[in-house]
């Protein structure tokens, strides 16, 4: 019986360390939780079966993770979960150069304060100040930063 828990122990850690790897990565319950399990089936092993017993599941559980983990890194496991798309799409850098203070546009979403905006054919992102505008009203742009372009109504 002694050793059937032992083994039960060792295989549950052993997985729930190759899921946290795998699947679940940082440190969560899941990696603890296999620790702790590894731990206690090496500990039984020590205690109830004998040094012998002990050090076999020792080096047998440290293996498993071992010849799991180059398996599974020479493998293509690592390209099937991996995230192989790139951002390629960039934000404006030079708002000034798209509009001016004093420019005028249309609202094209409701700004919440901020919301759509279209200055001639350049349709931006823009900031109410402090207040709600409707969408289709028309608004003066009174404030241009780096990313950020605030808006009034006229």
């Amino acid at each position: 019986m002694t050793l059937g828990v032992v083994i039960a122990l060792l295989l549950l850690g052993v997985l729930l360390i190759l899921l946290e790897i795998i699947f679940i990565p940082g440190t969560t319950v899941v990696g603890i939780g296999g620790l702790v399990l590894l731990a206690i089936g090496v500990f039984v092993a020590y205690s109830q079966l004998g040094n012998a017993a002990g050090h076999i599941s020792l080096l047998s559980s440290v293996a498993i993770i071992f010849l799991s983990l180059v398996v599974l890194l020479k493998g293509q496991t690592w390209k099937r979960v991996a995230l192989n798309d790139s951002i390629e799409a960039r934000s404006v850098e030079k708002m000034d150069t798209l509009v001016t203070v004093g420019d005028r546009g249309r609202t094209i979403s409701r700004l919440n304060p901020v919301g759509k905006a279209i200055f001639g054919e350049t349709m931006l992102e823009v900031t109410a100040a402090g207040e709600f505008v409707e969408a289709d009203i028309e608004v003066e742009v009174t404030k241009v930063e780096t990313n950020r372009v605030s808006v009034k109504t006229v």
